[in-house]
């Protein structure tokens, strides 16, 4: 059961999460989506104590600048870190 959204920027390291929007202009939602960043896909957040958020998705991982992770949305499952 999904608690609520938020921007991935704001989520812990281990947290596991679903994207439920990218809000980006078109260029940017073009990459991300092609990232995999789509709605319903999976991410976990692997490191966000520094300036850059590291996330994988399916098999790639990403570091994301925290303004970019500001525009993907993501749900979190209730009992999830």
């Amino acid at each position: 059961m999904m608690e609520g959204t938020c921007p991935l920027a704001l989520l812990a390291a281990g947290t596991e999460a679903k994207v439920t929007d990218v809000r980006a202009g078109r260029g940017m939602q073009a990459r991300l989506l092609g990232m995999g960043f789509c709605p319903d896909a999976r991410v976990t957040v692997q490191c966000a104590d520094r300036g850059s958020i590291i996330v994988s998705v399916g098999d790639a991982r990403y570091a994301l600048s925290r303004g970019i992770a500001m525009k993907i949305f993501v749900g979190i499952a209730k009992g999830s870190a």
